[in-house]
Order: C-alpha cells, then structure tokens, then sequence
C-alpha cells in the first residue's frame, strides 16, 4: 500500500465528492439531495459553507469527511459532520483514522464532534460506537424552504 495523503479537497476532487455523496445517500435511502447542483457554489468559492478533507493514494482520491460548525447553546460550538466516506476496496487500510487524526489536529479546540446516520448504516453506527460516541434521544426535522 502507498502513502496515505490527507489534503484539503479542491476542484479535481469535485467527481469523487459528487459519487461519495451518491453512495452515502444511497445506504442511508436519501433523496433529493442538491449536493452536485450546490458544490461550486457552496464550496469552490470565496467563501466556503463547509470544510472537507480527501484521503489520496498515489494522488487518487479514496476518502473524505465533510464537515462544517454550529452553535448549540448548551455546548457551545460544535463540529458537525456531514459526512465520512471510504472508497470500499481501500477500507481496513487505517484511511478512515487518517481523516479523523487529521480532523482533530485542525480541530483541537473543539470539544463536541456530532453527526447523524441513518439506521440502515451499521458500518457507520459501528465506527460511531468504536470512538465512543453516544447516541442520544432527539429526532431530528427539517423543512425544505421554498422562495
């Protein structure tokens, strides 16, 4: 195995992160998304709505966690994490760790990383429970907002 390289994604990454998104929304049976209609404007921008980090083997790209903050008022501010990712033949590989070290060395003074998946993810609910993440007991909404 090569090099694990973890970089910031830029433009070459947008195809990897457009089938990433894909696949994550096909196992948690996600619809609807407006992922491949909104990433230039979103985040190959000025200024960005999000943050996301590419695992590269010999400069291919294999991973990814998108991630962006919030303020949740009993907590203070929060890392939110939209959603991780691994090319399935480069799994077992320690990618995923990778991206989570480095996650943290540029997060160091967050306190509270949150994310959600669906129920169907058990591969992700593993992970979760492995880094000794806690389930907690909210339903989570949302609402389309139509101009």
């Amino acid at each position: 195995m090569h090099e694990i390289k973890i970089i910031k994604a830029n433009k070459r990454h947008r195809e990897f992160l457009i089938r990433a998104n894909n696949e994550i929304n096909n196992i948690n049976y996600t619809k609807n998304s407006q992922f491949k209609e909104n990433l230039d404007k979103d985040y190959f921008c000025n200024n960005p709505k999000f943050n996301c980090i590419i695992a590269e083997i010999d400069n291919i790209p294999v991973g990814m966690i998108l991630y962006s903050y919030f303020y949740w008022a009993n907590d203070g501010e929060i890392l939110w994490i939209s959603q991780m990712y691994v090319e399935e033949e480069y799994r077992k590989y320690g990618i995923f760790f990778k991206l989570i070290e480095k996650l943290k060395q540029e997060n160091t003074d967050i306190k509270i990383v949150s994310c959600a998946t669906g129920n169907e993810n058990l591969r992700m609910q593993k992970i979760l429970k492995y880094y000794h993440a806690h389930e907690i007991d909210l339903k989570f909404y949302y609402k389309e907002v139509y101009r």
